[in-house]
């Protein structure tokens, strides 16, 4: 593996991991039930946290970036 794919491969995951702690913190700031599922079903918490206008942004940055490496990462295999 190319050294440009194992940097964005683990700036990727490492921003999944973010993202993952983020979603969990604004889903148990709703409710005890939204952050249960937060943690158990990351990708259904992720969906109904952008309905939030507040959170919106930072929110598909993350995602958005850990597209980016990701895609960078795929690529340069």
């Amino acid at each position: 593996m190319p050294p440009v794919a194992a940097v964005s491969l683990v700036f990727s995951l490492v921003l999944g991991v973010v993202l993952w702690i983020y979603l969990i913190r604004l889903s148990f700031a709703r409710s005890s039930g939204m952050g249960v599922v937060a943690l158990l079903l990351p990708p259904l918490a992720f969906i109904q946290l952008l309905s939030d206008p507040e959170h919106r942004e930072q929110l598909l940055v993350l995602f958005v970036s850990i597209l980016l490496f990701s895609s960078i990462a795929a690529l340069e295999r």
